[in-house]
């Protein structure tokens, strides 16, 4: 990275991302947009070269792209049964039969964000859009996590030393101690188990197939509606015009997990 960019080693955001879409449409330079976003001009290179969208020509209208028709003086080349008498140039059906036909390319196709001709061009070109870029770059960073982060080779050797030692009693635990070489922790062992990539299965656990699923509670309340008037700000607007009020401040004290005992801490006085 340039010493003179304090990079943060962070990922671009969506908003870094609507930024340099905004900064190529003014012809901004990599090296302006990457200083302000504190990034190398590089990383935005890359990112704009990765993720630019391909816009092809316009379909609407069939025109000639031959990159030499201006200049063409050429007539029938189609060979039609009728003579045609206008020039090839004007016609878009010479494309595909002229030995001369060279495609006319744009020179700012990689550069399509910041062409002052985008609108009326018929030219193939490449446009960054931030908001694609940024779902490309979501669906590989999910993509990145799926799966087994092992080689077929390496799974295998996994499977021969692991599966023979469960079906002998041996515990994932036992079996990472006595096994250095595996390099892998005992969660990873269960979690491939449990998804079927080992030849051994959770029935061939004699402990875990004992453990019952836990029941979870959440503690998120949904209906947002029951603090209605009855929030912190409500008290004190109610203080304010009350002012005389007798107020009483409780706190509960639980004991130690498992435990039913508690008490209830309590002080009153008027709210000055």
């Amino acid at each position: 990275m340039c010493k003179l960019i304090p990079g943060n080693q962070k990922h671009l955001t969506l908003d870094n991302r609507v930024y340099i879409e905004k900064s190529l449409d003014n012809n901004m330079p990599f090296k302006e947009i990457a200083k302000y976003i504190c990034k190398d001009p590089s990383t935005i290179s890359k990112e704009v070269k990765k993720h630019r969208t391909f816009m092809p020509k316009n379909d609407f209208v069939n025109f000639n792209r031959c990159a030499n028709r201006r200049n063409c003086k050429l007539r029938n080349i189609c060979n039609r049964s009728i003579l045609c008498r206008k020039q090839c140039s004007s016609c878009a059906e010479c494309n595909k039969h002229c030995s001369s036909f060279i495609k006319d390319i744009c020179i700012t196709i990689t550069k399509g964000n910041g062409c002052p001709k985008k609108v009326q061009c018929r030219l193939d070109k490449y446009f960054y859009r931030a908001t694609v870029s940024n779902k490309e770059y979501r669906s590989v960073l999910v993509e990145a996590r799926d799966g087994i982060n092992q080689t077929p080779e390496t799974l295998k050797l996994l499977d021969s030393i692991v599966s023979p030692l469960i079906l002998q009693g041996q515990s994932p635990y036992l079996i990472i101690e006595n096994h250095p070489e595996l390099k892998c922790t005992e969660k990873t062992i269960y979690n491939y188990i449990a998804s079927g990539v080992l030849s051994v299965k959770n029935i061939d656990l004699p402990r875990k197939v004992k453990y019952k699923l836990r029941k979870t509670q959440t503690s998120e309340i949904y209906d947002k509606g029951i603090f209605e008037g009855r929030t912190y700000k409500d008290f004190l607007n109610y203080i304010q015009a009350y002012p005389d009020t007798n107020v009483v401040e409780m706190d509960t004290v639980v004991g130690c997990e498992g435990s039913k005992k508690y008490f209830l801490l309590y002080s009153s006085g008027a709210v000055s």
